[in-house]
């Protein structure tokens, strides 16, 4: 499976023939949980559903930082190719939440994810 690559700016990428560069293996599954986990709900276009609720529950007052660590994991454990998820909260107060996760792939790789 191949995502699309990012730039350090999330920005999308181009070989040098100009062609959208892609990402596979531990590399693809780490951006995709960075992703995941920046995704507002109602953001995605097509799957409205889909991502966190930052604006109502997270930046909107502070939950329980369980509820947030929570809620991390299993964003991250819908990617395809993770097989386990730990996160770790860095700053967690009002309208500011960093953290990293340590993601465990199918393959047995671990990465840690900065979010």
């Amino acid at each position: 499976m191949d995502s699309l690559a990012l730039s350090e700016v999330w920005d999308l990428l181009l070989t040098p023939g100009g062609n959208m560069a892609v990402v596979s293996g531990t590399a693809r599954i780490a951006q995709d949980v960075a992703c995941y986990e920046r995704t507002f709900y109602g953001e995605p276009w097509y799957a409205a559903e889909d991502g966190v609720p930052y604006l109502t529950n997270e930046l909107g007052s502070l939950p329980p930082a369980e509820l947030v660590r929570e809620r991390a994991v299993r964003r991250a454990l819908l990617v395809p190719g993770v097989a386990s998820a730990t996160v770790e909260l860095t700053e967690f107060a009002a309208r500011t939440l960093h953290g990293r996760i340590r993601v465990t792939t199918d393959e047995g790789e671990s990465v840690n994810v900065t979010v």
